[in-house]
């Protein structure tokens, strides 16, 4: 069988093998996306659906073509990359890292702008729906906005603790924050605030803004999410989780909502908060898994889950579940799917990501076949992420430096731990690079 060379690594190809979804409802993945170091954070997938992108542990990023191939590796983070945003044309993404920098890449892989003046690691990032700005959230208790070449814009100030998520309005006018102060802010896409939403007690981890721009959800680790007005107004507190909420969406059609918890279920909920369907099916055996994440599909007539439980389920819009997909050997980190709704894509702690086709989710149109591809020999996956627990945790010693920039990559560093399980009392943090004052430093392009 050939061998295709890729910097620093090396792909096989094996001929496909076709399976048909097992009868119990689980289906296999189209591809498995191999060459992390590290625990894959987060994925999300090009606006055309041609290629996606996966960031990790291992202070990489990482571009697959939408078949899995990949494309380039993204190097220059010093620590962990946890979150990973792309623009609306496709042309470049933005990544963020417990380094305290984000950083703008093009879609090839080469480097644009570093992002400094965070005094801490930068755990958020949106961008503008017209692409011409973007916005990170800080432990150092700020939001910045960039212009798009990585120019900084503003610092907006004013939360008293870690900013733990941004979402940007459909329309681009104004944004949100959410807050380990127990809190939400509205601002207004210069950096002006304009509300800070209160009545939450616990850290604010959540948020996601209506497609219509009216109205925004917000998920705490109070158990809570709250609907709020545009304007800062309460609408309605959605109450049932037994967990805190780790992740929130809301509908194409703005006419409902998802979120997720360490309860182990995702809940579906009416846009007034009336509760409409607790998904149930993620397992523990003596504890409670976190479900991690959630996406719902572009024509939203179905959703997709991502558990620490090492599954993803899909299931329909109502509620009823269609699929269990299997084969992550640890917790599964992340969810997107793919703007025309014919497959998804996994993010994971074993350090892998996974390509699914929707064709082969039972419960879905489609033949029920899925091509499997081999992954690579590699380095051991991680140890497992913990279950939830009722004392406070230390939090995981950061990873080790990576070198400069840009494909082709390095040797790859050793793997980072796995996170700690879900804590009541919120963990402490690893510690991180001091930030200074904001500026963008531009990178010269690299290899492609």
């Amino acid at each position: 069988m050939p061998l295709v060379a890729v910097p620093g690594l090396f792909y096989r190809a094996v001929m496909p093998l076709w399976k048909k979804a097992s009868p119990d409802g689980s289906a296999r993945p189209k591809r498995i996306l191999a060459g992390h170091n590290g625990s894959a954070e987060a994925v999300a997938i090009a606006p055309d659906g041609t290629w996606l992108a996966t960031v990790s542990w291992d202070e990489t990023g990482r571009i697959w073509a939408a078949d899995g191939t990949p494309r380039a590796v993204l190097t220059g983070h010093k620590e962990a990359v946890e979150r990973v945003a792309i623009a609306p044309d496709g042309t470049w993404l933005a990544t963020v890292s417990w380094d305290g920098t984000g950083r703008i890449w093009a879609a090839d892989g080469a480097p644009r702008a570093v992002l400094t003046g965070h005094g801490g690691s930068v755990e958020a990032v949106a961008i503008a729906p017209d692409g011409a700005w973007l916005v990170t959230g800080g432990e150092d208790g700020t939001a910045r906005i960039w212009a798009a070449d990585g120019a900084p814009r503003a610092v907006l100030t004013g939360h008293g603790g870690p900013v733990e998520a941004v979402a940007i309005a459909p329309d681009g006018t104004w944004l949100a924050t959410t807050s380990a102060d127990r809190t939400a802010r509205i601002w207004a896409a210069d950096g002006t605030a304009r509300a800070t939403l209160t009545g939450h007690t616990g850290s604010v981890d959540a948020v996601a803004i209506a497609p219509d721009g009216t109205w925004l959800v917000t998920g705490s680790d109070d158990r809570t999410a709250r609907i709020w007005a545009a304007d800062g107004a309460p609408r309605a507190t959605l109450t049932g989780h037994t967990g805190r909420l780790w992740a929130v969406a809301i509908a194409p059609d703005g006419t409902w909502l998802a979120t997720t918890s360490a309860d182990q279920t995702a809940r579906i909920w009416a846009a007034d908060g009336a509760p409409r369907a607790t998904l149930t099916g993620h397992t523990g055996s003596l504890i409670k898994h976190v479900v991690q994440a959630v996406a719902i599909a572009p024509d939203g007539t179905w959703l997709a889950t991502a558990c620490w439980d090492k599954t993803a389920r899909t299931w329909a819009a109502d509620g009823t579940a269609r699929a269990t997909l299997t084969g992550h050997k640890s917790p599964v980190t992340g969810v997107a799917i793919a703007p025309d709704g014919t497959w998804l894509a996994t993010s994971s702690g074993d350090n892998t990501a996974r390509i699914w086709a929707v064709d082969s989710v039972p419960g879905h149109p489609g033949d029920g076949a899925a091509e499997v591809t081999a992954a690579p020999a590699g380095p051991a996956p991680p140890p497992e992420k913990d279950a939830e627990v009722t004392a406070a945790l230390a939090g995981p010693a950061p990873p080790a430096g990576a070198g400069a920039e840009a494909t082709p990559a390095p040797a790859d560093p050793a793997p980072p731990p796995e996170k700690d399980a879900e804590a009541t009392a919120e963990p402490a943090r690893p510690a991180h690079h001091a930030g200074g004052d904001a500026e963008a430093t531009a990178e010269p392009a690299g290899p492609a």
